[in-house]
């Protein structure tokens, strides 16, 4: 009797669970659509710091790339995985997706300064100490002033190899961490390269 009871507590669990489901209009499951990638979702604040703005970029830069494909975001996510069924036209969309975020980051007013990104740039550079500490005493004006953060990201997003990224890429759930750190590691040879003696 003993051997009997737990397989069937388990069978009353599982039938009670899902009762409840069903019960709740589980029943009648109907996925949701996709969201448009064409409208504009609000973005929330970034910190000043390279990840979580190269994250931005990424996600805005999808979202625009599949737009400019006419396709959800989730599609150019998963075609992207196939490289054989993909648009040839999807590595010149999320270069242009890309630029596009940059432009409405930077429209929106929502872009760090380079001087608030460079300690971070600082921190993970191979450079010697000597230059870490020459470049982290270069006022934040003159940083700014020198290297505003529009450009530098445009000509980041420029010198990436999107359809190299796009051929390597071997998950789809890896696109935002692939590009993320192409941007983060481009970015950081841009402040590092204008601002080395």
């Amino acid at each position: 009797m003993t051997r009997l009871a737990l397989p069937l507590i388990a069978v009353l669990l599982v039938a009670a669970v899902l009762g409840i489901q069903v019960a709740a209009g589980g029943g009648h499951y109907v996925p949701l659509r996709p969201a448009n990638p064409c409208v504009q979702r609000p973005v929330p604040p970034i910190a000043p710091q390279l990840e979580p703005l190269a994250e931005q970029i990424v996600l805005i830069g999808v979202n625009s790339a599949a737009c400019r494909l006419g396709i959800s975001r989730e599609r150019l996510v998963l075609a992207i995985a196939e490289t054989r069924s993909l648009d040839p036209r999807a590595a010149a969309a999320l270069r242009a997706g890309l630029l596009d975020a940059v432009d409405r980051l930077d429209r929106e007013g929502r872009l760090p300064k380079v001087s608030q990104l460079l300690p971070q740039a600082l921190n993970q550079a191979q450079i010697p100490g000597i230059v870490k500490t020459i470049i982290s005493n270069v006022p934040a004006s003159l940083v700014d002033s020198t290297i505003p953060t529009a450009p530098l990201l445009r000509s980041t997003v420029d010198e990436l190899d999107i359809n190299r990224l796009l051929s390597e890429l071997g998950d789809p759930s890896q696109l935002g961490s692939t590009v993320q750190s192409a941007i983060l590691q481009a970015a950081l040879r841009q402040i590092l390269a204008r601002l080395t003696p």
